[in-house]
């Protein structure tokens, strides 16, 4: 059976570039972005740079609980069976925002909407099995936070601030799946994909020079092609190397707290 791997945020950056190479291993690649005018493009460019290569699209918007419903039932219709889920959307917003749900941007879009496109994924995944998720996160998570007082940064947002929390839940919901999953069943991964030359890094963090998309997505695709991952699940990459989390993502108290408050705000409890 080809393999079918879902990866969100596929319209450019390190996610087309992931796609570009799982689609040149032979992978079934389904491409998800916000528009379907976006996303069709980024199949049409796929298609041209790999001739013949099994592509799918899905669009829906990470920052709105009922799209990501929408697109979960969607991608459920095309892959009833799904190998590897890649979590690799993600947003750094300079001012707060709030989403429909009251949610703030950054924290809907990188961590609640992934934590619930998951978790409606998950029989999906178990039908694969064994499966894979991996969860893009950055070294900004060293410096997060989790505000469980105040989640949504209304006393004290920093775009960074809101940032570092985000990719800190990221991490600390790939060792919270790790945890609980049989790693047999499906296995899960938190990758931090170096500094790399992406629109995000542009838009939050000014002229950076960073390294290319292709070594962006060089772990994600090793982790989603490999026949064999022999890191256990819940390991964490740091450009390229197996490395430590932050001390903060070790704090089983706060991650179940996390946990609890992510269910509720994406309509789980």
């Amino acid at each position: 059976m080809t393999r079918t791997v879902l990866v969100t945020g596929s319209t450019d950056g390190i996610g087309k570039a992931t796609a570009l190479a799982l689609a040149q291993a032979g992978l079934r690649v389904i491409v998800h972005g916000r528009s379907r005018p976006k996303v069709d493009r980024a199949i049409a460019d796929l298609a041209a740079a790999v001739p013949g290569a099994d592509l799918d699209g899905v669009s829906f918007d990470l920052g709105s609980l009922a799209s990501v419903r929408k697109g979960a039932e969607e991608v459920q219709k095309k892959a009833p069976a799904l190998h590897v889920l890649i979590n690799n959307a993600g947003i750094f917003a300079p001012e707060r925002v709030l989403t429909g749900e009251g949610i703030e941007a950054t924290l809907a879009v990188n961590h609640v909407g992934h934590y619930l496109l998951t978790h409606l994924l998950m029989p999906q995944l178990e039908a694969a099995a064994p499966a894979r998720v991996v969860i893009l996160t950055s070294i900004a998570h060293t410096r997060g936070r989790i505000h469980l007082d105040d989640l949504s940064l209304e006393r004290a947002f920093s775009g960074y601030a809101a940032y570092a929390q985000s990719k800190l839940a990221n991490v600390m919901h790939a060792l919270d799946l790790a945890a609980r999953l049989d790693p047999e069943k499906i296995a899960v991964y938190a990758v931090h994909p170096g500094v790399i030359s992406t629109k995000l890094l542009r838009e939050g963090f000014g002229p950076v020079r960073g390294a290319s998309v292709a070594q962006g997505a060089a772990v994600p695709v090793k982790l989603a092609s490999a026949d064999k991952v022999e890191e256990p699940s819940g390991t964490y990459w740091s450009e390229g190397q197996v490395a430590p989390v932050a001390q903060a993502a070790l704090d089983v108290s706060v991650r179940d707290a996390l946990r609890t408050a992510t269910e509720r705000m994406a309509g789980l409890a």
